[in-house]
Formats: C-alpha cells, structure tokens, sequence
C-alpha cells in the first residue's frame, strides 16, 4: 500500500475575474505530480477579496497571479465523487509569481472550492498525446486552456480562448467546460515549440468522442503561463 502524501505547499496559477480558477503549478515529483483546475472564490475579512484581486488584475494588466496556500495534503480536495472533500483552505494570494518575486497583493486569503474541474495524478505508463492537447474551462465570457500534462519532459501551458464565431460542431457550453473537456489541436504535435500562440484560429476535436471532424474551432487569446523547467525531468518520491 503507497504510503499517504505529506503536506506540502502546491502553488497556484489564479485566472478569471468574474470567477476565480486555480491551476495547480506541477512536478513530476511526489507529492507535486498532480494536474490540478479548480473552481474558487476568495474570501477575506474585509469581505473584498474577490474584488480586490479581479480589480488589481483589471488595472495592472498583469498576467500571471498565484496563489501560495497553506501546507495541506492536496489529495484531501477531492472525494470519492470526483468533487470537493476538503471545501476551503487559507493563502496568500501575489501579483506576478510567488517564487519569482511577485508582489503579496492579500495575506490570509481563503480559498472557496466550489468545484473540482480535473484532477488527476501523474502516471509513468501514460502515453503522451501524439496531437497537440490542452484541457478546456471557464464559463460566459471567460473561457481558458490549459495544456494536458502527461511525462516528462513537458509543459505547462494556460491561455485564453473563445469559439469562433458561427464554428459548426460542438458547442462549448459552460456545462460542457465544467467537467474538463480534453481537445485535439489538429495537425500540431504535443510539443512546446508547437504550443498555442496569441491570436491562432485552430481546429480541435473532442477527446474521446469519436466523431472526428465536428467542425469546432477556437481563437487562442492571451498567454497567461508558460513553464518547461521545472517539468522538464521526472522527480522520484521524498
């Protein structure tokens, strides 16, 4: 039997103003080998915490916002259901990245887990995707990528991103991007010189659908993270 993972502290990509997603920042190390998106809310006892972040990101323009969270087991978010066991944890949220000098914007923040959109441990017998694949979220007007980490070496990879307009196919629907939805990127292996750029407009399928050529198509807006180094070996458990 494998034995419980420590606490740690797994840092976070913030995006999404209206609503806040967090995107766990991974390792291919133990107990960092996780591709985590959460659906959040921030709360303060200001009671201005969600305001407080979605108009510093509004005025500063700034891309990347993490979260640094208290130690906790990350496994403890999620039960048997697939949704959320552990409901809240407390942070700091940071302007820029947390370990590369960013700015502390909200000491003591709590995090509100309102939903579990992936989570799924890394596994040494997975096969990498041989197209380009990201896993897509959000909901109204903010919608995002998030690239599908599978062995290393890889990469993590969020952008924006919007259907094109009058695309036939399959409709991304809040519903739809609720539960994670894996899409093809057609004709672009999965590496990251292939990644999606600001501006591409780009066929995609739907993973595990098996009906090839829905017709979908999405416009990449802008990048918010892009990080090789550190999934760039494979890391062994403490």
């Amino acid at each position: 039997m494998a034995a419980a993972d420590p606490k740690a502290t797994h840092g976070m990509l913030v995006v999404g103003e209206e609503t806040a997603y967090l995107s766990h920042l991974p390792m291919f190390m133990r107990p960092h080998d996780f591709q985590v998106l959460l659906e959040a809310a921030f709360t303060n006892d200001a009671g201005d915490a969600q305001q407080v972040y979605a108009d510093d990101r509004r005025t500063t323009g700034t891309a990347v916002y993490t979260l640094k969270p208290e130690r906790f087991v990350l496994t403890e978010l999620v039960g048997e259901d697939g949704q959320p066991a552990r409901t809240s944890f407390t942070g700091t949220l940071f302007r820029g990245h947390f370990e590369r000098d960013g700015t502390e914007l909200l000491d003591r923040v709590t995090v509100e887990v309102r939903h579990v959109v992936h989570f799924r441990r890394f596994d040494h017998h997975a096969v990498r995707p041989t197209e380009l694949t990201y896993l897509a979220f959000g909901k109204g007007d903010e919608r995002f990528l998030a690239h599908l980490v599978t062995l290393p070496p890889d990469f993590d990879h969020v952008v924006a991103m919007r259907q094109a307009p009058g695309a036939p196919g399959t409709e991304l629907t809040d519903d739809v991007l609720r539960n994670g939805p894996a899409l093809t990127i057609t004709g672009r292996p999965d590496g990251p010189g292939d990644r999606l750029r600001e501006g591409d407009q780009v066929a995609v399928g739907l993973v595990g659908d098996g009906s090839a050529g829905t017709g979908l198509r999405l416009v990449t807006g802008r990048e918010f993270y892009l990080e090789e180094g550190e999934l760039a070996e494979g890391g062994h458990a403490h």
